[in-house]
């Protein structure tokens, strides 16, 4: 299989130096490729002239460049490839419909072989606009998707094992690495009482980002998914503006992508989030699998689009139903980050249920426990793991649960005074030094960089801190006159916890 890479405004060179980088726009889903889908405005409108005009240069992927019946990993795949063509530091995109499903895709590096997984080590993607995502499937029933070509559609009906998959790959949910994102879903499809309960195509459940992101994450405005029979057939009934198809009759789309990509906060006062949202403030969707107590699958998976009191209002929930252990959520023991990245030679902290007097291990090798109950262990990971998804697993008498954690080379979380993560940092004064203490240094040989109020320090030194396993110290020297300020540490694209400076 090959694949062609449309660029409509494509610069060779695009250096660091320049204001916005590149928007790359990812197309959807096409039944029929014809030359009006090899191009932007089919899906995206007047989208790319009026980026251009602010002097962003834009580019287009479709999934008609790409020849045959590819399948959504082939195109997060020939996404990724696409974007290191470009050859820039740093891409924004903005996707609609299946488009945003390639780019989860590309983050989580997801293979057609189910339950595989690649991600990239550098994803060189700044910002993303997800427009219309069917995050958790479209109004697609499986007997039509069933009789059209390939497997994209069938991956769109609820409940398939490539939408469980990709909502799952990392720690058993889903991980934009701490992309900038945002998603717009629209509201205006449906009849009668479920009027507003969808966009002629998605749930308003599936389509909104609040199962990874924060509520205001989402802006729910009153569109439609796309501008055709089709949705309209599937939605009974959208005729308002489409989302993503930026023409002069859905002002707010575009005022909500120009803003976000921009810098600016206007998209925070455009549109509804969903706890203002008549449906997903009271609703949920869940995607369930049952699994026996040694972390077998059992039966098919189940969807539900729309309950009451649900595990989370306002989006989808994954629920893994199993006895004996179950592993919840693993993060630094100092911090909970954005990106649910962890490093080698780092404290962690093992959230759960049923978790005391177990053995933790990860691909093989046993970790050294710090403190285990019931609802929490603390371990210290080892110095030798490679960077990628590795595979921690946690047994005890009572049965036993895997999931993959993602490895970098570096993934720094500050401790602080409280235990909680933010507040006062955990971190001692020598004159006009700075001893800060953190985990998730890892084994990376890139200086980190301290900024205090956003300024660099000098860092004297970085690495273990005597005695204590997995603990990393920094010492910078306070710049002249400076009493106060927040702490921030970073190592190449991972950013830590901003804290602030301990008192004199």
């Amino acid at each position: 299989m090959t694949y062609t890479f449309i660029s409509l405004s494509l610069i060779a060179v695009c250096t660091a130096l320049a204001a916005r980088p590149p928007v790359v726009l990812v197309g959807g889903y096409h039944l029929f490729c014809q030359n009006d889908n090899l191009v932007s405005t089919h899906d995206f409108g007047e989208l790319q002239p009026r980026l251009q005009a602010e002097g962003v240069q834009v580019a287009y992927f479709g999934t008609c460049s790409v020849n045959g019946t590819p399948s959504i990993e082939d195109l997060g795949n020939a996404l990724g490839a696409a974007i290191r063509d470009l050859n820039v530091p740093q891409v924004d995109l903005v996707s609609h419909s299946m488009g945003g499903l390639i780019v989860r895709s590309y983050l989580s590096g997801k293979q057609p072989a189910s339950g595989v997984f690649n991600p990239p080590a550098d994803f060189k993607v700044r910002k993303w606009v997800s427009i219309a995502t069917p995050n958790f499937g479209a109004l697609l029933p499986s007997i039509i998707a069933e009789f059209l070509p390939g497997t994209q559609t069938r991956d769109l009906v609820p409940g398939s094992q490539f939408l469980f998959d990709l909502a799952t790959w990392n720690q058993n949910r889903d991980d934009l690495a701490g992309v900038d994102t945002l998603g717009i879903i629209g509201n205006a499809g449906g009849i009668g009482p479920i009027q507003g309960s969808n966009d002629g195509t998605v749930a308003v459940t599936s389509a909104s980002m609040s199962f990874v992101l924060p509520d205001e994450r989402t802006r729910v405005l009153p569109y439609c998914h796309g501008a055709g029979d089709l949705t309209s057939i599937l939605g009974l009934g959208c005729d308002a503006p489409p989302l993503a198809k930026i023409q002069s009759d859905n002002p707010l789309s575009w005022r909500i992508i120009d803003s976000f990509l921009a810098g600016a906060n206007d998209w925070k006062t455009i549109g509804r989030t969903p706890r203002q949202d008549s449906y997903l403030s009271r609703f949920g969707g869940t995607l369930t699998q049952r699994r026996d107590n040694v972390d077998r699958p059992i039966g098919s998976i189940q969807n539900q689009t729309f309950i009451a009191n649900p595990p989370m209002t306002g989006g989808y929930s994954v629920v893994i139903d199993k006895p004996g252990p179950r592993i919840a959520l693993i993060i630094p023991s100092a911090a909970w980050l954005p990106a649910l990245s962890l490093a080698p030679r780092m404290l962690i902290s093992i959230y759960g249920y049923n978790l005391a007097n177990s053995i933790v291990t990860v691909n093989g090798q046993t970790l050294a426990v710090g403190y285990a109950a019931d609802n929490q262990i603390n371990a210290l990971l080892p110095d030798n793991l490679l960077t990628g998804l590795v595979r921690l697993t946690i047994s005890n008498t009572q049965g036993k649960e895997t999931t993959n954690i993602r490895i970098e080379g570096a993934a720094p979380a500050i401790f602080t005074m409280n235990g909680t993560g933010s507040g006062t940092a955990a971190a001692f004064r020598v004159g006009e030094v700075i001893e800060l203490y953190l985990t998730g240094l890892g084994v990376s040989s890139v200086t980190p960089v301290v900024t205090l109020d956003g300024a660099p320090v000098l860092v004297e030194y970085a690495g273990p801190a005597p005695v204590f396993p997995g603990l990393d110290q920094i010492n910078f020297r306070l710049p002249d006159g400076v009493l106060s300020g927040t702490i921030v540490v970073s190592v190449g694209s991972r950013v830590s916890n901003a804290v602030t400076k301990p008192p004199e």
